[in-house]
């Protein structure tokens, strides 16, 4: 082989390494953003279960006070729920298209609008809450340990990477076995 050509080859291995490093870079990044949302998502699913049992418990308990002072003891509680409640609706994606995350989506959704609903009917239906509750969690479940999978192998993109390193790594292994061999 001549100086050039090695300097050639040497220049392509070089831009492939840059180049494939750039992916893994990029696609650490998302793993740390996607991780983040992970705990945000928990905290918060955990958060409104805890104030759900909290307005619950209070307007249960306080069931005997006028309506205006149940609802000065309640109000930041209400505006906790329907914030954190929030959050979680912007973290989701009603439109999810992914097989093992779809249904898991809507449903938490759904729990979520029933949560309102059953707070803000004159008459609650406080009996909902165990299932609905439940229901809220072990969907979230799902959505976690799909977004948590997704962490742990890698990005679609970071794992083609990976693949293609290792191809590259082999086929310059073999060539370079054949240069010798042959030369």
């Amino acid at each position: 082989m001549t100086e050039a050509a090695g300097l050639i080859v040497a220049a392509i291995i070089a831009g492939a390494v840059a180049f494939f490093s750039l992916i893994i870079s990029k696609e650490q990044s998302v793993s740390e953003c996607r991780q983040k949302w992970i705990d945000e998502l928990r905290i918060d699913i955990a958060i409104v279960i805890g104030l759900v049992y909290r307005i619950h418990g209070e307007s249960i308990t306080k069931s005997h006070d006028d309506q205006k002072v149940l609802w000065v003891r309640l109000k930041r509680y209400f505006t906790r729920f329907n914030r954190v409640i929030a959050r979680i609706r912007l973290r989701l994606n009603p439109k999810e298209d992914r097989k093992e995350e779809k249904q898991a989506t809507r449903d938490v959704l759904n729990a979520l609008d029933e949560l309102e609903s059953i707070f803000v009917s004159a008459e609650p239906q406080y009996d909902k809450l165990p299932p609905l509750t439940k229901k809220l969690v072990t969907d979230a479940q799902t959505i976690l340990k799909e977004n948590w999978d997704r962490v742990r192998e890698g990005e679609p993109n970071y794992r083609r990477t990976k693949w293609g390193m290792f191809i590259l790594a082999v086929a310059g292994a073999v060539y370079g076995v054949y240069r010798v061999i042959c030369h």
